[in-house]
């Protein structure tokens, strides 16, 4: 007899974010019923019986922390963002959850302090089956945050980040894939921490190179910004303090060679988008449209 697919019900937190609309896209392909959080969907991280009432009775959730750019004190927002989470969680005895988290989180500073939190958060609460989706450089913030193109069109591109430095960099996709796979799988063997590094390794150098080629500007060259000059570039776009030196922390961490991963390169923590077919399919497709 044919075998029938159990059709399961999951709560996607951050559900219109590039990530979360690849889970929940994935998920809803597989045939599982969603309930989104996100403001579009009328659900507030902040309303308690929103959440309650979205977390009841799912076969398991999908959770990560929002970056709030305005927050006057940017991880003290984070903590209440995650205790809400977690006391949903809670209140629902979710058994299965996947956290989206930062391949730096282990470090318990910068912009994956916020992860980080939530992480402890959850373990406390003896989740039977708990997984920290670890993740690399979102490839997505070469177009949003850090405005390839338009830099591009100066003739530079510049981060905080050093230049020669290689560093793991994955596709929203294939983070929102791994999720769903981690959501899904009946038969997996879940670990507490799952590291995702992505297509490639990358230095801002070699990544300069590979966008400009995708966009029609192979000589734009690579800057690494003073620390100063960025954080009045952020102040200026509207950043709260708190949020800017957060993203500084980050850069520091990594241009001081830290060891934002735990696991060396392998199969397991290898995606298959690579930067080059990142750019062409995105980047490219975006600077044509």
């Amino acid at each position: 007899m044919p075998t029938t697919r159990k059709t399961s019900t999951y709560a996607v937190v951050g559900a219109t974010s590039d990530v979360g609309k690849a889970v929940v896209r994935g998920l809803q392909a597989a045939g599982h019923h969603i309930r989104p959080v996100s403001r579009s969907a009328g659900v507030s991280l902040d309303d308690a019986a929103a959440l309650r009432q979205v977390f009841a009775g799912v076969d398991g959730a999908f959770l990560m922390v929002p970056f709030d750019l305005q927050a006057a004190d940017l991880h003290a927002r984070e903590r209440e963002i995650g205790a809400n989470l977690a006391r949903a969680v809670k209140e629902a005895s979710v058994r299965r959850v996947v956290l989206l988290s930062g391949l730096s989180a282990h470090l318990r500073k910068g912009s994956s302090l916020g992860a980080a939190l939530l992480e402890q958060g959850l373990d406390e609460l003896h989740i039977p089956e708990l997984v920290h989706l670890r993740a690399g450089f979102f490839m997505e913030n070469f177009r949003k945050g850090l405005d390839f193109a338009s830099q591009a069109g100066t003739g530079f591109f510049g981060t905080l980040f050093r230049g020669d430095l290689p560093m793991p960099m994955v596709s929203a996709a294939d983070v929102g894939d791994r999720a769903v796979r981690l959501l899904t799988d009946e038969a997996a063997t879940l670990t507490r921490v799952h590291e995702l590094h992505g297509g490639g390794d990358y230095t801002m150098a070699q990544a300069t190179a590979i966008l400009g080629a995708a966009i029609g500007k192979p000589k734009v060259q690579y800057v690494q910004v003073p620390h100063q000059d960025a954080l009045a570039s952020m102040l200026g776009a509207g950043m709260s303090p708190s949020f800017a030196e957060a993203v500084l922390e980050t850069a520091r961490s990594f241009n001081e060679q830290e060891g934002w991963a735990l696991e060396a390169r392998s199969p397991r923590n290898t995606s298959s988008t690579t930067l080059e077919q990142w750019a062409k399919a995105i980047l490219a497709e975006g600077e044509r449209a």
